[in-house]
């Protein structure tokens, strides 16, 4: 192997030195920045929820904006959910949530593959990324056959991705998969194109030698092939530029690097690593100051607020079932669940998701219940407004992490800019549990001829919440 000179292109995926070399290099990030929407101004691709009341663009409506485009990727496909038991063995599609869910909670599974969330934000399309973003933070059958048929189409990008993206799930759950050497069948497809995900992975696989002899030449080539892969797909030979999803901010690439160099004594060409690796050190430390800090800040404040009124919606929730018949028994299971939930061991996320398997479970039980009476749909509507409350803080405190990260932008301080990154990657897995739970409760509600919840009670709830807080 020829000796690795300059290696600009490794640079910019593990954003180094000055200002305006950062920028140019780190630019996917930058410019995802200078798109996001500021509160009051018109839509955006990224939700922020104005906080100055009934102004344009404030209360729910970016973030009922948000959850839409986010919908959107499945409700523009024709999807057949029989293909699932061609990759995993699910006795019956109502199975499938809780086989998953329990599945997700397992975590440091090995070095190569800590976990499946761990790969989140590194496909190279925005289809692929937000599908896998669904099912992880909902797992539904439409979201995992949308993923297969995905792997089987024509579009080359889509399948390499939606290829790794399945490679991912087999690891995370491989008691569901239908072969114990299924991952690696569809690993094999992927990485016979020329993919970012595909060779990150096989890098990570050298470092590491958990799935086969380590190979650090290799691995330490397949790190530069991937970072140059996104000013390549600019070019693309003259022809079309090539997708290269702008929330892919490279990071399973910097903390693979990271770990080599650190690691690794024989790591080839290490001198040439050595800014790059200390740089992820750094960045890496910056991000666990600032989710220590987060919770004293207006942000960690609203969203333990939006936590706390997730909560008392699942309490009306319980309350409703209880008054059906063998509704006790129903709402002891649900507590079982979510005592059971709170006590898991590891360490708390600096943003608590929105309790999607009490919420799933709710949603089955009162599916089966009859008729409601008034006093049972009353409850309803209060728990959906709760809803809606929350997912307007959490937009909105998605939203102020990302203005974080635009103020520091331009600083070329690459610690301190990408230090909420861990805090945004949550609240964007919270915000989206919470657009597709909210869904499921409208049409759940619609079913027992439930009128749909008005925003504007949650809209000046949030707005009024907005003013509260200040760091």
């Amino acid at each position: 192997m020829k000796p690795i000179k300059p290696i600009p292109l490794l640079l910019a995926s593990l954003l180094v030195t000055a200002p305006f070399a950062a920028q140019a290099q780190f630019g996917n990030l930058l410019q995802q920045l200078q798109k996001m929407q500021v509160p009051n101004q018109g839509g955006g691709q990224m939700p922020s929820v104005g906080g100055g009341g009934g102004g344009k663009g404030g209360g729910l409506k970016p973030s009922d904006q948000w959850c839409s485009e986010q919908a959107g990727v499945l409700a523009r496909m024709k999807i057949d959910t029989g293909v699932i038991g061609s990759e995993f063995k699910v006795a019956e599609l109502e199975a499938l949530q809780d086989d998953f869910q329990k599945a997700l909670k397992r975590t440091n599974i090995s070095k190569t593959f800590p976990n499946a969330r761990f790969f989140q934000a590194s496909f190279e399309t925005v289809k692929v990324r937000a599908i896998y973003d669904n099912f992880l933070a909902f797992p539904e059958p439409e979201s995992l056959a949308a993923l297969i048929q995905l792997s089987r189409g024509n579009d080359q990008q889509e399948r390499s991705d939606a290829l790794m993206a399945l490679v991912f799930l087999h690891l995370q759950a491989p008691e569901l998969s239908v072969s114990k050497d299924r991952w690696r069948e569809l690993y094999q497809k992927a990485i016979a194109t020329e993919h970012f995900t595909a060779l990150v992975f096989r890098a990570r696989m050298n470092s590491y030698g958990e799935f086969g002899p380590k190979n650090l030449n290799q691995a330490t080539g397949d790190l530069v092939s991937a970072g140059n892969l996104k000013s390549k797909y600019r070019s693309n030979d003259g022809g079309p530029p090539k997708e290269f999803d702008k929330q892919n901010y490279e990071v399973i690439h910097t903390a693979t690097a990271k770990d080599l160099f650190y690691n690794e004594p024989n790591m080839p060409y290490r001198q040439q690593w050595q800014g790059p690796a200390q740089n992820g050190m750094q960045i890496e430390q910056a991000q666990q100051a600032y989710a220590r800090q987060l919770p004293n800040t207006r942000v960690g404040k609203m969203y333990a607020e939006a936590n706390k009124i997730n909560q008392e919606s699942i309490e009306i929730g319980n309350n409703m079932i209880r008054k059906t018949q063998g509704g006790n028994q129903l709402a002891g299971q649900i507590e079982s669940l979510k005592s059971l939930r709170e006590s898991a061991p590891g360490e708390k996320p600096v943003f608590e998701d929105v309790s999607p398997e009490v919420q799933a479970m709710q949603i089955k039980m009162f599916a089966k219940v009859g008729t409601v009476d008034e006093e049972q749909k009353k409850m309803l509507v209060q728990a959906q407004e709760k809803r809606l409350v929350a997912q307007g803080i959490i937009a909105q405190s998605y939203s102020e992490i990302f203005s974080i990260m635009m103020s520091t932008a331009m600083s070329g301080d690459m610690s301190k800019m990408l230090a909420p990154l861990p805090a945004l990657t949550q609240a964007n897995n919270a915000l989206i549990q919470s657009c597709i739970i909210s869904t499921k409760w409208e049409q759940a509600m619609r079913a027992k001829d439930i009128p749909k919840v008005e925003a504007k009670k949650a809209e000046t709830a949030v707005a009024d919440l907005s003013k509260k807080y200040a760091d």
